[in-house]
């Protein structure tokens, strides 16, 4: 039940966040930070894609990873199961 309820409530964050992100006020990047961490939990491939992204990307997740200490606990979160230093991300060959 849990499941469902943070597979619902992220998918319809994103959504609403996506709809929002015109608004001058950046609201709608939050709604879609808060989404994707929710689903991050839930859904294993969006997560292997985001860690895929950061290892594509690697200046920009060393920034992520610099800046994640001033964050909220939920992004840090966020940022740590995605993090493609994290030993449990790391891919073996």
């Amino acid at each position: 039940m849990k499941r469902i309820a943070h597979l619902s409530a992220g998918l319809l964050l994103v959504a609403l966040g996506i709809i929002m992100t015109p608004l001058p006020i950046p609201v709608g990047l939050l709604m879609i930070l808060v989404g994707l961490s929710l689903l991050v939990s839930v859904i294993p491939a969006l997560r292997h894609y985001l860690v895929k992204m950061r290892r594509h990307y690697p200046k920009t997740s060393a920034r992520l990873r610099e800046l994640s200490h001033r964050l909220p606990r939920f992004l840090q979160r966020l940022l740590t199961d995605t993090d493609p230093e994290n030993p449990l991300n790391q891919i073996s060959h």
